[in-house]
């Protein structure tokens, strides 16, 4: 992308603003795949600016977009300097021609490395793109409000860093979801995250006038800003070192120097000033001319003393050194391992660290009005005094005068522990099974429990720590499995909030393997599959039970099953299953598996090979109940059909479904028992095992 303009523009309207310099205009249309597009203007722009580049013609704006491709845009739109020591990170290599981005990216923080590897050639799910963007330009604030999370279906999967990540962008209308949902992890395409990009910082080329972009402004080098009104955010990049700004209103500063010599402020109303310096000591003085409303120390190092006219102070970056010279309302810390030195005759109102902010060191000298300690580890001492002081940690250093003290170690998760119980190895046909043992005091607070497998979310339930010390997982992986072992993290994460937005978790974890699809030979396929109800006669037990789908498809294919149809149907008595599949003799595909209800002791379902012989829509009545429609096998006898309706109706009037309760027949939901009847011809083999 080509450099913002390096000389400041000043003009004494209502605003004053700098623009990108890009020289001759690219032609978007000539790209065959943007004229139409629901993004057609977003990705002529991206074009112009140079964010994008198509080949053979076409700028494939609904491809996604891999972290490589991610990177290198935003570390050139910030004009990144400082690169960060990859030689211990896999995954990368030297010779990779995004090498140079991931290593600048790493260094602003924009990525991490999980694990110590770095997977960049790999699509980006919408979940990391927002956490990227939302580092990048340092969005998130300390106590985020996350509230608007719960507008989604799946806002609740949020978890960790993600969770206020998301919320800061939503909650500034950069992103939204489709369809109630934000789709997180879903892969982002091309015209999605230069979308959300451009909403976050608007990019206009330069021409003959001003251009007031509508977004937020990156301005580079060293700047002398004057006059400004601007109703949206300015964001400095890596090459401004030196800033001046006078006569500037806005509701955002953030400052992204990799090192920031200086900052000189003067008659300037701004919201949030944020700094984010890769790097530089600094004493700023906000003088009597100024006023910030919230100073927040985000990512970075440098040691920073804060001075003057500043009403609140955050803190979000980790093991950052922040003198407080002047008096404030709030103080609020997210970060971890930071030291906090707050001088004598400076007086704050409140003081909080959150449940994700542990290891800080905080030196009161002056006096405080009210504290609350919520994360681990966490000291404050000093000479001064907390009025009212609450541990909410349990576990806190308190070295400090606080004549009003109280300890809270049972709040939330802190003294919740978890035990994960997992196999080392799961075998190609077998469900995951794993539990969590939850060992917690008298606590009555409704949580919620998720298990994933790596970052994908696989189930989700809520306990009442008062009631239920337990959570269990009976999962089918056949799509995280392959030809060869797979080794995956399995994860479960605790979570607790509160009403006033306080969010703790817990998490334990476990690496465990996958084995291939197909590691075993013919006769462990037959071991496996038996004949004969297995369960605890409860609806619930066969929902969490059943064999895994590529065991399915084996043991029908093994056993040379032939069908006259395109369809071949296995009634699984063991797990009470009907399980339809499609395709040819020897290559048989599952396609549908419905939980079924088989014959009772005394009224077994006849096992063997079978076929559907008749169809009716109007089923059987008696004075006792009515059962519709019937799909004959065997015999007249015997048919898959409803659960029992009261006679001539269709109110149910036995319910029961999931272990053996007829007298042979087939019990099915009613969705169920419709498909059958309305695609699997007759002919079809019917196999009862």
């Amino acid at each position: 992308m080509k450099h913002f303009i390096t000389r400041l523009v000043t003009v004494l309207l209502v605003a004053t603003i700098l623009f990108l310099a890009v020289g001759t205009t690219a032609a978007a249309t000539g790209y065959t795949d943007v004229s139409g597009h629901w993004a057609e203007e977003t990705l002529t722009k991206a074009v112009n600016d140079e964010l994008l580049e198509g080949s053979n013609g076409k700028l494939s704006p609904d491809d996604t977009i891999t972290g490589a491709e991610m990177i290198s845009i935003l570390t050139r739109l910030f004009s990144a300097e400082e690169q960060a020591d990859l030689s211990d990170v896999s995954g990368i290599g030297k010779s990779a021609w995004y090498y140079e981005a991931a290593a600048k990216a790493v260094a602003m923080g924009i990525i991490a490395p999980k694990n110590d590897r770095l997977d960049l050639d790999e699509p980006v799910r919408r979940l990391d793109a927002f956490l990227s963007l939302s580092e990048a330009f340092q969005l998130t604030g300390a106590a985020q409000d996350t509230a608007i999370l719960t507008g989604f279906t799946d806002g609740g999967e949020l978890t960790g860093v993600y969770r206020p990540a998301v919320a800061a962008l939503a909650n500034a209308g950069y992103i939204e979801g489709y369809g109630d949902a934000l789709h997180i992890n879903d892969p982002i395409t091309r015209a999605e995250f230069v979308t959300a990009l451009y909403k976050i910082a608007d990019v206009y080329e330069q021409n003959d006038g001003i251009s007031v972009p509508n977004g937020g402004l990156i301005v580079p080098d060293n700047a002398a800003l004057d006059n400004t009104v601007s109703s949206s955010s300015l964001y400095f990049d890596c090459s401004s070192h030196d800033i001046r700004l006078q006569n500037v209103q806005a509701p955002a500063v953030v400052i992204r120097s990799a090192y920031l010599s200086s900052l000189e402020l003067d008659n300037t109303n701004i919201g949030r000033l944020v700094f984010a310096a890769g790097s530089g000591d600094l004493n700023f003085l906000a003088n009597a001319t100024n006023d910030i409303d919230t100073a927040v120390i985000g990512t970075g190092s440098g040691k920073l003393s804060l001075d003057g006219q500043i009403g609140n102070i955050e803190i979000t970056g980790s093991d950052r050194e922040v003198i407080v010279n002047t008096s404030v309302k709030n103080l609020v810390v997210s970060g971890s391992g930071n030291r906090i030195l707050i001088n004598s005759g400076v007086s704050v109102g409140s003081i909080k660290t959150l449940p994700g902010a542990g290891g800080n060191t905080i030196t009161m000298n002056g006096t405080c009005e009210k504290g609350d300690l919520y994360g681990p580890g966490n000291v404050l001492s000093g000479t001064g005094t907390v009025d009212s002081l609450t541990d909410n940690a349990g576990d806190s250093v308190i070295k400090v005068n606080a004549p009003d003290l109280t300890v809270n170690e049972s709040f939330g998760l802190n003294s919740v522990t978890l035990s994960l119980s997992a196999p080392d190895s799961v075998t190609a046909y077998e469900q995951l099974q794993a539990s969590v043992a939850v060992d917690t005091p008298d606590t009555d607070i409704v949580c919620t429990g998720r298990w994933y497998i790596g970052d994908t979310l696989v189930s989700s339930e809520q306990l009442n720590l008062g009631e239920q010390r337990a959570a269990a997982l009976s999962f089918d992986a056949t799509t995280f499995r392959d030809e060869v072992p797979v080794s995956v993290t399995l994860m479960f994460i605790l979570s607790y909030g509160t009403s006033d937005g306080v969010y703790q978790e817990v998490r334990t974890e476990k690496s465990l393997t996958l084995e291939s699809r197909n590691k075993f030979s013919a006769q462990e396929v037959l071991s496996l599959v038996t004949t004969g109800y297995k369960g605890d006669y409860t609806l619930a037990w066969a929902e969490s039970n059943d064999y895994d789908s590529i065991l399915k498809e084996e043991w029908v294919n093994l056993k040379d099953y032939t069908s006259k149809t395109d369809y071949l149907v296995w009634v699984s008595i063991a797990y009470q299953r009907v399980n339809v599949f499609t395709g040819t003799d020897g290559n048989w595909k599952l396609e549908k598996t419905f939980i079924v209800g088989t014959g009772a002791s005394g009224h077994a379902t006849p096992t063997g090979v079978f076929t559907i012989l008749t169809k009716r829509t109007v089923g059987w009545t008696t004075s006792d109940y009515t059962v519709e429609p019937l799909v004959n096998f065997y015999s007249s006898a015997y048919a898959f059909h409803s659960r029992l309706y009261y006679p001539n109706t269709t109110t149910i009037l036995d319910p029961r479904i999931g272990f053996p309760v007829s007298h042979g027949c087939i019990r099915m939901y009613d969705e169920d028992v419709a498909y059958m009847y309305n695609t699997v011809p007759i002919d079809t083999t019917v196999v009862i095992y």
